[in-house]
């Protein structure tokens, strides 16, 4: 019976030692459970600010990429604008070289028929002529210089009747009428057939070279010496010249 007693009291104390122990193994867990999970949620914290502040970030990327998207559009639309303006100044600048190149010309034209002009003139005082016609002379030169001191400004041209851009020819007395000058773009003519020889407004004469039928023109202005008569645009069928020959036609 003791040895029964004793036996029981063995085996109560050594599952009295096994349950304390699993007691402190089991209080071992728990607080390592616990520092684990304190562990996690530290680091679940950290996460959550760390996702935060990737929103942000992603956030204000986005911010800063609509501004960016704005900003090339504007450059985009800024470079169109000055590409237009690019070829629009290369336009210009093409044309202003043109109207240089064009009144250059003219200028020197005007210079060269103003030489001739005076060279005549001068040949025309030398063979003592009418009063009348040199004054002609005079007033045409003083055109001329007009015309060569407006292509140096700049200006247009003029393609008025008044304007001749063709010197007088010297040659006076011939028995039948001639072209003398020959306006610009073969816009009139200068006959020398004036009112001393019967010359009236209105006459009509065909232009010739040999044989060849060069226009009609119709008088419009009489001098003494010379007159000056329109070319009927539609008759025209050649270039005219200083000499052709002025048949009056009824």
């Amino acid at each position: 019976m003791n040895r029964l007693l004793l036996v029981l009291s063995l085996l109560a104390f050594a599952m009295s030692g096994s349950l304390g122990a699993l007691y402190w193994q089991s209080l071992e867990t728990r607080r390592d459970l616990t520092t684990r999970a304190t562990a996690l949620d530290g680091q679940l914290n950290a996460s959550r600010e760390l996702a935060s502040s990737f929103q942000k970030q992603a956030i204000t990327a986005g911010t800063q990429l609509d501004i960016v998207k704005t900003q090339l559009a504007s450059t985009e639309t800024r470079a169109t604008q000055l590409t237009a303006d690019l070829t629009a100044t290369r336009t210009d600048l093409t044309t202003t070289r043109t109207t240089l190149v064009a009144r250059e010309q003219a200028e020197r034209t005007l210079r060269d028929e103003l030489t001739s002009l005076r060279r005549d003139l001068a040949d025309t005082r030398a063979a003592t002529i009418p009063a009348a016609q040199a004054e002609a002379y005079r007033s045409t030169i003083a055109e001329l210089e007009r015309q060569l001191a407006t292509a140096k400004n700049g200006a247009a041209l003029p393609t008025a009747a008044g304007a001749s851009t063709a010197v007088f020819s010297s040659r006076a007395g011939r028995s039948s009428s001639m072209i003398v000058s020959v306006g610009p773009e073969n816009a009139f003519v200068v006959l020398n057939y004036g009112s001393a020889r019967g010359a009236q407004l209105g006459q009509r004469f065909a232009l010739r070279s040999g044989p060849d039928l060069l226009a009609s023109v119709v008088i419009s202005d009489v001098r003494s010496q010379f007159s000056i008569a329109q070319v009927e645009p539609d008759s025209l069928r050649g270039v005219l010249h200083k000499g052709d020959l002025a048949i009056l036609t009824p």
